[in-house]
């Protein structure tokens, strides 16, 4: 028995399952969500969904506030962003760079490369909804074709973001 909380060891094993049981049942609801909605998410696109299933995990629907931080330059984290609803603006040492909207992605580039945050995100709009979700590539013997797929449609994304910038940039 700990002597500090009063609480045997048996008793925190019981608390830490009914943690974990809770986590699995949230991962669930999310995948559910995920699903019903991944024909309209263009990175999952021609993605099996039960290959989707496993390439995703710390699956997430995140609601955010009026200039909550999403995301914080110089972090080191591999989420990828989704918007569902809202705007977020980006900032890049401390200057507003670009507004993000609905069906635009972000984080890509960190959980691809394992790389530092190259902005801060925060949510520019009265409220937001995120799907948040990291990529598992422990699968990838059972779902390489899908992980190639979702790499894909990644790069796709990343190269209409350069494209647009470049684009910005000439017409300067």
């Amino acid at each position: 028995m700990s002597q500090s909380s009063g609480y045997t060891d048996e008793d925190i094993e019981k608390f830490l399952n009914a943690h974990q049981q809770a986590q699995q049942e949230e991962q669930t609801k999310s995948l559910k969500k995920l699903l019903s909605v991944q024909d309209k998410i263009s990175i999952f696109k021609d993605i099996d969904p039960r290959e989707l299933k496993a390439i995703v995990f710390d699956l997430k629907f995140v609601k955010c506030d009026f200039k909550d931080y999403i995301v914080e330059q110089n972090d080191k984290s591999q989420d990828i962003f989704f918007i569902i609803s809202g705007e977020c603006q980006v900032y890049h040492n401390n200057k507003k760079v670009g507004l993000l909207q609905a069906g635009e992605i972000f984080g890509e580039s960190g959980a691809l490369f394992a790389t530092k945050r190259n902005a801060t995100i925060l949510c520019a709009s009265k409220e937001a909804t995120l799907l948040s979700f990291r990529i598992d590539e422990n699968n990838m013997e059972f779902c390489a074709p899908a992980i190639a797929k979702l790499y894909k449609n990644l790069a796709l994304q990343i190269n209409a973001k350069l494209e647009g910038l470049n684009l910005a940039y000439i017409s300067k």
